[in-house]
């Protein structure tokens, strides 16, 4: 166990089972373990190349993707 462990366990003695509870339930809730951190370097074949998705559509049927360039274009002041 390294002193920093060994520091959190010594500061959790004095506490009451209410607060212990609190304590697991916010660790189990928001804090991952260290090894979870990037799950694309662990599962590399869920990360599809680019080229792979050719093929497939991303906007719907009749959505013309460059009806606003200009609106945005205005709003980042390309265009005045």
């Amino acid at each position: 166990m390294s002193a920093l462990q060994i520091q959190v366990a010594e500061s959790l003695e004095g506490l009451s089972d209410e607060n212990l509870s609190f304590l697991l339930e916010m660790i189990n809730r928001f804090m991952k373990p260290a090894v979870d951190e990037n799950p694309l370097i662990q599962n590399s074949s869920s990360v599809r190349p680019l080229g792979l998705y050719k093929h497939e559509k991303f906007c719907a049927d009749g959505y013309d993707i460059d009806e606003d360039n200009d609106e945005i274009a205005r709003m980042f002041g390309v265009i005045k």
